[in-house]
């Protein structure tokens, strides 16, 4: 975990947060601490080479190599002494290799270290990432149809893809930098203070001073950031609305209004891109002349001291150049809260979609295979369940669907027809009455064996980027491709998947793009038909067909229906005539109920309503 001093000043639950995505590292900690540590060795062989540069000025004076290899003494002797025992060459020429091969050596461990810190990095960093989003996709499966009601698809996909990507990073990198910044600077103090303790202190002494500015252009240059993020975004939306309502602009005579909207939104960012500019040009200049006030007072008072003998031409170069090198991690230091707070925002979002309460399976009751009796007795329901100023979906339903019965729900927008087949296999639970399957609330029904006694057929028709066998056998982990032919054959599927490019193996495409409206329905109730489930759940299955694809189409679903309870819920009222019951919903509740004969006779709202539709279609 980062030292305190690192973590940012805020409130318990995002320290809490940072520990959390912490945790997520903890079943890799020997990887983690492998490559922390060999990013602090590579770190540390940065100094040690800084520190040569003096052994190597001192070696050029006229004392020769031989002085300077005594006066650098430590690792520098002894390898000097090694080479001298390995080969037979003389003093001056051992104190000539034995530089070189130090920085040889410690260039090799850079090298190592180095590749081991990136390697460790990247694999720790894409394992999480896998790790993260292999629990998201989990929970997502898991979710209420709630959830996605008050949730974006494009939120939930930005979490998975970016948000787990910005934890994982943010998460290792600021350890990285903590650790390989915090060994640079710690390493070049030591080596200012080695070199000579007062210049060390006078050059400690002005550094508050320059990071003063560097606080203060990072402030400045992070609001520009910010405002220019928001004004390219109301630069894009000027464009895709302009674009996208061409038509509307041009009927409308809108071109120049969309033009000084436009120009509006170009200048502001011209503008907040020139600010930023002056600011970054700003801060590197002020810097670049405080540092240069720095060296040349190093300079003024180096040459002092090396007058007094207190200080070697190497010593000197080696200050310099661990002064100049230190600013880079003092600054990364400084920076760490930014992608710190980013990691942290990312964080929340992913570990709130984890988090995110799964659908209520508490049924412990099995079962086998359901005789299809449906019983809905005083069933209400409200969207929102906790808001109960929401005007309620379902009010009081009772109904008695009978084992092989076919039952129609019409009614107008609104009416509670889809609420109420959504209710069947738990998509929402009730929030009042109950409703029975084969007597038993299906709430004490284990969900998966609930879900199996149900087949759904919509007007939106889903397939999956597989092959069309997959898509007919979905959800069975060993399909049997007899059946799938059975199925096919019985929907009036094969004559056109035996015409496709590998048959049966033929990939749809996405959402099966590839087919026609009418194929891709017939595909739909394949997997009805092969899933065998003894409950049908119908939403308008022919609507925006052809005439030709809704004959085959209506010709599947009737072999489909044969022997299953089956609930249609009807936009066309042609299609439910020959329904054994006709259930007419009106503001959540069931208004009229029986035949089309009967019904028409009543002369009420199905009457009403039947006429219309056919007097539009004539």
């Amino acid at each position: 975990m980062l030292p305190l001093f690192l973590v940012p000043r805020c409130h318990v639950s995002s320290r809490q947060l940072y520990s959390r995505l912490l945790l997520q590292f903890k079943p890799y900690s020997g990887v983690l601490v492998a490559t922390l540590v060999a990013v602090g060795i590579a770190s540390l062989t940065d100094v040690l080479l800084i520190g040569q540069l003096q052994n190597v000025v001192d070696s050029l004076r006229p004392e020769g190599i031989a002085h300077g290899a005594e006066a650098a003494g430590g690792v520098l002797a002894a390898v000097r002494a090694w080479i001298d025992r390995l080969l037979p060459v003389s003093p001056e020429q051992a104190g000539l290799w034995a530089i070189p091969a130090v920085i040889l050596a410690l260039v090799f461990l850079r090298m190592v270290s180095s590749f081991a810190g990136d390697y460790g990095a990247a694999w720790l960093s894409n394992r999480v990432q896998a790790d993260l989003r292999e629990k998201m996709f989990a929970r997502i499966l898991r979710l209420p149809t709630g959830y996605f009601d008050q949730s974006s698809t494009g939120t939930t996909l930005s979490r998975v893809t970016f948000d787990a990507n910005q934890v994982s990073q943010a998460g290792l990198n600021v350890l990285n930098v903590a650790v390989r910044d915090s060994v640079l600077v710690i390493g070049y103090v030591v080596t200012l203070f080695a070199q000579d303790w007062q210049l060390a202190l006078f050059c400690l002494a002005l550094l508050p001073f320059v990071a003063a500015v560097v606080t203060f252009a990072g402030r400045r240059m992070r609001r520009l950031s910010e405002s220019g993020q928001q004004a390219m975004g109301e630069l894009t939306r000027v464009l895709d609305e302009s674009i996208g309502g061409q038509r509307v602009v041009k009927i409308f005579g809108g071109q120049k209004y969309e033009q000084r909207r436009f120009d509006d939104v170009v200048k502001l960012n011209r503008q907040l891109a020139v600010k930023h500019a002056a600011t970054a040009a700003m801060n590197s200049g002020v810097i670049m002349m405080l540092l240069g006030a720095t060296l040349s007072a190093v300079i003024y008072f180096a040459m002092l001291r090396a007058q007094a003998d207190a200080l070697t031409p190497g010593a000197f170069v080696a200050f310099i150049v661990a002064l100049t090198a230190m600013q880079s991690p003092i600054k990364n230091l400084t920076k760490i809260n930014e992608p710190l707070q980013r990691g942290l925002a990312a964080a929340k979002s992913v570990f709130g979609l984890i988090d995110a309460p799964a659908e209520m399976d508490d049924g412990a009751r099995s079962l086998g295979r359901a005789s299809g009796h449906i019983e809905l007795s005083s069933v209400s329901f409200r969207y929102g369940a906790g808001d109960m100023d929401a005007a309620p979906a379902l009010a009081g339903v009772s109904l008695d669907i009978r084992a092989g019965e076919t039952v129609a729900l019409v009614g107008g927008s609104g009416s509670g027809k889809t609420t109420l087949a959504s209710l069947l296999p738990r998509f929402y639970d009730v929030t009042g009455g109950r409703i029975l399957l084969d007597g038993v609330d299906v709430r004490d029904y284990r969900l998966s064996d609930l879900r199996a006694q149900i087949a759904l057929v919509s007007q939106d028709v889903v397939l999956f980027n597989d092959t069309l066998a997959a898509n007919i056998a979905y959800g069975d982990p060993a399909p049997d491709q007899a059946r799938i032919e059975a199925a096919a054959h019985a929907a009036h599927a094969h004559e056109f998947i035996v015409r496709q490019p590998q048959g049966y193996a033929t990939e749809v495409g996405e959402n099966g793009l590839r087919l026609s409206g009418g194929q891709r329905q017939r595909l739909a109730i394949a997997r009805a038909l092969y899933k065998d489930a003894p409950i049908l759940i119908l939403d308008e299955a022919t609507s925006a067909l052809d005439t030709e694809s809704e004959r085959l189409v209506q010709a599947a679903l009737e072999r489909l229906m044969e022997g299953r309870t089956t609930v249609v819920i009807a936009h066309r009222l042609s299609t439910i005539e020959n329904a054994d019951r006709i259930v007419v919903m009106n503001g959540g509740t069931i208004a009229e109920s029986g035949t089309h004969e009967v019904l028409l006779a009543q002369g009420g709202f199905y009457a009403r309503l039947y006429q219309t539709q056919k007097q539009l279609t004539h």
